[in-house]
């Protein structure tokens, strides 16, 4: 038991900058995420179709930044002294509960941004069906949590290495385990491929646009070079008719192309076939607009996807690794065992991560920012005023 004792002590004191980058956690992600809750909840006015989600995922991402942050902590304030089944069984339990919402979430906004971008004409989500989403996820994220505290609990550790025995917050061996990893397995697998699917799929359609406008600009640009001096002249003795044309194009073609044969000489109506292809060609500005719009939400989501993913992969792979080892832990040595936590504790970075991407993309939730600092400064200054005079 004294043994036990000094080498947890000797393994709290290694764990110091896991201590401190889990604090930095907890503080980052409250401050960062109830921003995001205040200005997307409260602050904005309007919020747009593919921000709805956006405050609901930053209360599972607080929520999920503090409960794993601290259970992360007891972890490492006793590394093998941890005696305390039930805080244990929680921990799982409300750490899991908390990282699925998250997923589940992400995955929602993965297949409503496909629905936006790549089905039009289809079928969206109302804010009914958006409503009932949420309630889903938030059912789905507790089923699939509960088994944890069957399958995790205080266990006992041996390290061989040391030829010590103590106590952690461990997995708990059985026929329950194995089928609730296998469970967990599939979901994974389930759950990264609708993440990762739907947005192959949009960039895909967003790439043939773009390279869809980008052809027709240079089509544009090799008509403009290869005119003849006669389709110039022709072009000129039509030039207020056909700046008419290009205007109203966008409102009703139809319309317009019933006008030329009517206005238009045999000549004119034979040039402006020709430059039929021109006509019906988007302004570049539009294009370019057109582009930002499609891509500037899906943009954001993309990115805090991929974080998602890069955060949480290497926490799955000690997950498999313990489950496909059953001396994994045992035979680690001190400093192999701080590197693993630190590596498994690194998917925490993932609920503190999106306030950033949208301090950086969002120039609306930037806006907001700014606003609110200056409000906050001309407010100092009127107290230091008032005090002093």
């Amino acid at each position: 038991m004294e043994d036990t004792f000094y080498w947890n002590a000797y393994l709290t004191r290694l764990f110091i900058p896991l201590h401190i980058l889990l604090i930095l956690f907890i503080i980052i992600g409250v401050a960062g995420n109830g921003l995001v809750i205040y200005i997307y909840g409260f602050k904005m006015k309007t919020i747009k179709d593919g921000q709805y989600f956006i405050p609901y995922l930053a209360v599972a991402d607080l929520l999920g930044s503090v409960i794993c942050s601290l259970f992360g902590l007891s972890m490492t304030l006793m590394p093998v002294t941890y005696e305390f089944d039930v805080l244990c069984k929680c921990g799982w339990l409300l750490g899991s509960a908390t990282t699925c919402m998250s997923v589940f979430l992400l995955v929602t906004i993965a297949i409503q941004r496909y629905l936006k971008v790549c089905r039009r004409k289809g079928y969206i989500l109302t804010l009914k069906w958006k409503k009932v989403v949420m309630i889903c996820s938030l059912f789905l994220s507790v089923v699939i949590a509960g088994p944890s505290v069957v399958t995790y609990g205080s266990i006992p550790f041996h390290s061989i290495n040391r030829n010590v025995t103590g106590m952690i917050c461990g997995k708990i061996t059985g026929t329950v385990s194995i089928v609730y990893d296998a469970v967990l397995c599939v979901s994974v697998i389930l759950c990264c491929g609708l993440l990762i699917v739907p947005y192959c799929l949009i960039g895909r359609k967003t790439y043939r646009y773009m390279k869809k406008g980008n052809q027709s600009e240079v089509e544009l640009k090799k008509f403009s070079k290869n005119k003849t001096f006669e389709q110039q002249t022709e072009e000129q003795s039509i030039s207020t008719l056909d700046s008419e044309l290009k205007i109203e194009y966008s409102k009703n073609y139809s319309s317009n192309e019933h006008l030329s044969d009517k206005i238009l000489t045999d000549q004119g109506k034979q040039s402006l076939r020709n430059n039929i292809k021109i006509i019906k060609k988007p302004p570049k500005n539009l294009t370019k607009t057109n582009r930002r719009v499609i891509s500037k939400i899906t943009k954001i989501f993309m990115i805090i996807t991929l974080i998602f993913l890069i955060c949480s992969l290497p926490k799955i792979s000690i997950t498999i690794l313990e489950t496909v080892t059953a001396d994994f832990w045992e035979t680690a040595s001190d400093i192999e065992r701080l590197v693993l936590m630190f590596v498994h504790q690194g998917y925490i970075l993932n609920n503190i991560a999106n306030p950033f991407i949208y301090a950086f993309f969002d120039e609306t939730f930037k806006t907001e920012i700014k606003n609110m600092f200056y409000q906050s400064v001309c407010a100092n200054k009127r107290y230091i005023f008032k005090v002093y005079n």
